[in-house]
């Protein structure tokens, strides 16, 4: 009986310890897990704040990179301006269509820079980037090629000729059926009054058009988001779209013709937007019957010669050379043509060889210069439309060597207005020249 006793004692004692054993072993697993959970935690967290870090810092270097670029294409510009003040040289070399390239050997990698200049950099300080790349966006555009609407809040004669450019633009019957139907908030107007409803969005006064006895009246407390007009300068196109009438529709078809910067006069130097050019030989056209007026076809015909006069070796140095052009465009390039030995005579000849586009007509128009002067000039650009930017590679390659993040990019896109001074500046005398438009991306 005694010892059945401690047999039983002790197979309840080893039943004891072993599940005392087993507790204790899953009790260890359970630390081992959190430890390790929290270990992975901890880990995860610290790589995705390293990447984080590393993110940031690629941003903050593509960023600078991209400023870099920026202060290097004022430079180009300004070195452009310098030729401009060179009367044989005007019109002729326009570096900042080639800026890309100029910047490349500041810009590019140490592969890019080498290829540029066919030598190493390796003991030339100054040349490429050491880290990423900067660059800008090729060609620079302007904004001397368009309608500066801000000009209606200039004198009473600037704002009439603008008012006459706006009227001419819209003029064409093909532009019809944006003003026969209502625009996108179900507002009917006609040409009339859609340009003035852009006019009095932006002038200062509270004067329909300037006539005296008149009211701006455009329903703009209406809206289902009540606002007013701004009657101010506005700083950026974009909120041209606030006016009255201008939609989806009408911004896509008369968009590109507006700017808020440079000149109150359109540069015919620049000019290829055959829009704004018919609109323009429409309102300086000699004898008000010409022939080309009454037919739209052939005038937008004659619009599209001038505005591919670049790509003929033509340069518009004066207002002269624009008359001329457009009362025998034919004949203007043959005459450069003539011009062996020159750039823009082997492009002339280039154009006569591949046939002009004027579909077999004769095409020209005679224009009053006076007419013209009012409402276009023609000479170097004024301002210059700046894309900017600096990249920089992320290191994770895949096993074919290539990328697995694509890079990180900044933008600085700007405009440079020649003519502006600059109000707050640190010394004195300072150059004509600064930004008047900056965003970055």
């Amino acid at each position: 009986m005694m010892r059945a006793f401690h047999i039983t004692r002790r197979v309840l004692l080893k039943k004891r310890k072993a599940e005392r054993g087993f507790v204790a072993m899953m009790g260890v697993l359970i630390a081992i897990g959190i430890t390790l959970l929290v270990t992975v935690e901890f880990g995860t967290s610290t790589n995705i704040d390293m990447m984080a870090a590393a993110n940031y810092r690629d941003q903050m270097r593509a960023k600078f990179l991209a400023r870099s670029a920026q202060t290097l294409t004022e430079l180009v510009i300004r070195l452009q301006q310098r030729i401009d003040n060179v009367k044989e040289l005007r019109g002729q070399i326009q570096i900042t269509d080639y800026a890309d390239q100029v910047l490349l050997a500041f810009c590019g990698s140490k592969e890019e820079v080498q290829a540029a200049i066919g030598m190493s950099t390796d003991d030339i300080k100054g040349l490429g980037a050491d880290i990423g790349t900067c660059g800008v966006e090729n060609p620079m555009t302007t904004e001397d090629d368009k309608i500066n609407l801000n000009c209606s809040n200039s004198t009473a004669a600037v704002a009439a000729t603008l008012k006459s450019a706006l009227d001419a633009l819209v003029f064409f019957p093909a532009y019809d059926p944006v003003f026969e139907e209502e625009d996108a908030e179900g507002w009917r107007r006609d040409r009339a009054l859609q340009v003035s409803a852009i006019l009095d969005y932006i002038d200062s006064d509270t004067l329909r058009n300037r006539d005296r006895g008149t009211n701006e009246q455009y329903g703009y407390e209406n809206l289902k988001d009540d606002y007013r007009p701004k009657n101010n300068y506005v700083d950026t196109i974009g909120e041209l779209r606030l006016a009255r009438g201008v939609d989806d529709r009408f911004w896509a078809l008369f968009g590109s013709a507006f700017t808020v910067y440079g000149s109150c006069k359109t540069n015919l130097s620049t000019l290829d937007n055959p829009q704004l050019i018919a609109a323009i030989l429409y309102l300086a056209a000699k004898n008000p019957n010409d022939p080309m007026l009454l037919d739209p076809r052939r005038l937008f015909a004659l619009a599209g010669l001038v505005a591919k006069a670049k790509q003929f070796g033509m340069n518009f140095v004066d207002v002269d050379d624009f008359v001329g052009f457009v009362k025998d465009p034919t004949a203007a390039i043959g005459e450069l043509a003539l011009m062996q030995g020159t750039a823009g005579g082997a492009m002339a000849n280039n154009a006569l060889s591949q046939g002009l586009p004027t579909g077999g007509e004769r095409l020209g128009m005679e224009l009053d210069k006076a007419k013209l002067s009012q409402m276009a000039t023609a000479g170097p650009r004024r301002t210059y439309r700046v894309k900017a930017w600096g990249e920089i590679p992320r290191g994770p390659v895949d096993e074919n060597g290539m990328p697995v993040f694509p890079p990180i990019r900044s933008t600085i896109e700007g405009v440079w207005d020649t003519k502006v001074v600059i109000q707050n500046a640190r010394r004195t005398p300072v150059p004509k020249g600064a930004w008047v438009y900056q965003k970055e991306d």
